[in-house]
Formats: C-alpha cells, structure tokens, sequence
C-alpha cells in the first residue's frame, strides 16, 4: 500500500476507518464474486505505514519528536496498525505447526479460576440379586477428582517483539516480520512438547521425573506406577505373549496383545462396594517414538504377517513360514472399538528411543487452557529510553493434565 493512498483515505475516513480496513484486509475480505480480497502481511512497509499515519522519516531527526508533532494526524494509528500485522503474522506461524498435540489431547477445558477441580466419582457398585419381596440395597460411589493449580502455577510461556525507531528508519520490516512469526510456530512447539511429555507422565520441561500431570484429589502422584499396572519394563512386563521373550518393547502386533492382555487381567474399576471389575477398555492412540517409526509403520499399515512353525524335533526339523491376514483391525474391532490412532514425535526421543504409551485420549488427558495465543501491544511511550517505539507481547498458557491412570499403559522397552 502507498503512503500516499492510505493518507488520503484517512483523510477521508479516520485513523479508526483506515485500521478496521486494513484489518478486514490482513484477515481477507470476499466480495460479491465470491473473490477474497487479501493483502500480504509479508509485503508491508513498517516505514511506509509510519510515513501515512504520523510523518516523514528524516535521517537525523527523532521519529519520537515526530510523533509529538503529528499535528492532525494520529499517532495511535502506527501502533494499531503494527499491532494488527505482527498478530496476524504470529498467528499465521502458530496455526502453520499445527502438529500431533491435538491429536494426542483433543479435549480442552476452559477454567474459571486455578483453583478449580475436575469433578469424577468411582465406579458404581455393581447390581445385587433381589429377592421377592427383599429390599434392594443402596448402590454407593464416592466423590474423586483431579486437579491443576499446581500444574498451572507459575507456566505461563510468552516473549516480547520491540519495533525499534532503527527498524522503522531503516525499513527492517521483513525481518520483524519473520520473527514474529517464528515465534508464533515456537510458542506451538512448546504446547506440542509439553503434550508429549505429559503423556509420558512428565510433567517438568525438563528432566524425566513422573510428577508434575497427575493431581488425583490434589495430590501430585506419578501418572505411571508398577503398583497400578500400567507402568510396564523389560523385568516386569506383566503378561507375555505365548513364545515371545518377555520384554516391554514394541516389536509386532503381539507386543501390543500383551498390553490389551495386561489391562483385562489387572487393572479394575474402583467401586466401593463389591468385588471390583475388569474395565471395558477401548484405546485409540498409540504414541511412540520415531526411532521406533519403521516397526510402528509395519503394524499398523502392514495387511500381513508371518507364522514361524517348527516340527517336533526344533534342530532338525524346516522352519516353516506361513503368511496370514494382520489380526490387528480384528482385535479392536471384536473390543468394540477402532484401531488405535499411530502418533509420532522427536519429543517422545527426547525422553526414550524405546518408550511407548497406548491409550484412551478422550479418558485419560485434558488440556486445561487459561488462555490461548494472544497478542498485546505496548502503551504510548513505554520505551523511548531504548528508542522502542512500539513493543508486542505474545502469551499462551495451558498445560496437559492426567485424569485417569487406568486409562494408559507406558511400555519403556528397557
């Protein structure tokens, strides 16, 4: 856009006119032809829009002293204007690494204050047989919940963009541009990471540690426990497919049998009164790491595979190999479900080459959000000590939490 035709439109419309314009423009606007009128952020001028809505841009002179002496121009149309180009840009950046975070976490929760719970209750008590004419007995369950605030406390994740009177002068908008957009596709890594993480059961941006996602009745307990089954090892897989060497790595299909078979044999419901029951589990995500990414694309994908068979005498008898359909679409089909979602991530390497999480995304996480990507521009004059002539602040602040540990299964396949 020409500093010329924006002056004049101003002059004909406001300050106020000329930045709801331009922001219909920034987000695309269709016309009756059903054509989206759009200009590109990545083509604008920080100096041109300076030129237009305060003054020229003398070498020598200070553009804050420009700015006082705008006259009938108005000063607050560069910072509205900045404001609404680098918003746009950032958010471009964070819309476009659109990863594997939702998929692993698709539900979020909107809080209305840290100190919320997430209200839960244990499982039924299971029918009795009743007599003619005996009295029924009263079912019971307890109140059981989980929490966030300690999640949440301290973990916002934000940065700050400063639009120096250099990079106005000196026309440095491109490069402020790019920026702001790298910082938009950085601010979706971390949420990713963080994703990631917490479905390993890590809370902390750092280290391995098993805190820091699971708050049952606001307690921080370890998502993942050999006491609770579903933390499974190489010394303690808990159930072995029929001859296979008894470890927790992801090999074939049969490794994923094992940790169906785990979750029917040993993890229960938690009612309180009666004998507590196997739960009718139905997992549809598979996380795992990329190192892991050729043998995961074999079971999922594959349509085949292999039947060693010996005969009696295993040193001399011929192996004999027979090709058969995969039973794995049959084996969460006969669950009543679908087949798990594959999902992979460099973050889950990070933690382990080796580890992988079967799961029920919509049971066992949540993603409790206070607010999602946002954009603030600085207040007049914040600044000039640096010569900043205007600032931009991004923020996003959300963490993953558990809500169920029976609800996932970790192999670490060490």
């Amino acid at each position: 856009m020409r500093k010329e035709d924006i002056r004049q439109f101003v002059k004909e419309h406001g300050v106020a006119g000329f930045v709801d314009s331009y922001s219909r423009l920034l987000e695309g606007r269709q016309l009756p032809n059903g054509v989206v009128q759009r200009i590109e952020p990545m083509r604008q001028s920080f100096t041109s829009l300076w030129e237009a809505l305060v003054g020229p841009v003398d070498i020598g002179e200070s553009l804050f002293m420009a700015v006082r002496e705008a006259g009938a121009l108005d000063a607050t149309g560069f910072p509205t204007v900045a404001e609404k180009l680098i918003s746009t840009i950032m958010i471009k950046g964070y819309e476009s690494r659109k990863g594997i975070g939702d998929i692993l976490v698709p539900e979020t929760y909107d809080p209305k204050t840290l100190t919320e719970r997430i209200p839960g209750f244990t499982h039924m008590s299971s029918p009795k047989n009743v007599l003619p004419g005996e009295a029924y007995q009263a079912g019971t369950f307890t109140d059981r919940f989980a929490t966030y605030e300690a999640a949440l406390h301290n973990k916002k994740d934000g940065i700050m963009i400063p639009v120096t009177e250099e990079a106005v002068r000196f026309d440095q908008t491109g490069m402020i541009l790019r920026h702001a957009q790298n910082i938009g596709m950085a601010i979706q890594d971390e949420r990713e990471r963080r994703t990631v993480r917490a479905v390993l059961g890590i809370g902390l941006d750092n280290g391995t540690a098993y805190n820091g996602v699971y708050f049952p009745s606001g307690t921080d307990t370890a998502l993942y426990r050999a006491s609770e089954n579903n933390l499974r090892t190489d010394a303690t897989p808990i159930v072995t497919h029929p001859g296979k060497t008894a470890n927790s790595d992801l090999e074939d299909f049969t490794d994923i049998q094992e940790v169906l078979g785990v979750h029917a044999r040993n993890i229960k419901d938690d009612r309180d009164l009666g004998t507590t029951r196997p739960i009718a589990w139905q997992p549809n995500t598979l996380l795992y790491p990329v190192s892991l990414a050729a043998i995961a694309a074999n079971i999922f994908q594959g349509t085949t595979v292999q039947i060693l068979t010996r005969g009696a005498t295993a040193s001399s008898d011929p192996e004999v190999r027979t090709n058969a359909p995969s039973p794995l679409v049959a084996m969460f089909t006969a669950l009543g479900g679908t087949i798990p979602v594959p999902v992979t991530s460099a973050y889950v390497d990070e933690v382990s080459a080796t580890v992988w999480v079967l799961y029920d995304r919509n049971a066992a996480f949540v993603r409790v959000q206070i607010f999602p990507l946002q954009v603030f521009r600085s207040p007049a004059g914040w600044g000039w000590d640096r010569d900043i002539l205007v600032a931009f602040r991004a923020r996003e602040w959300s963490r993953t939490i558990a809500l169920d540990h029976k609800q996932c299964i970790r192999s670490d396949g060490v």
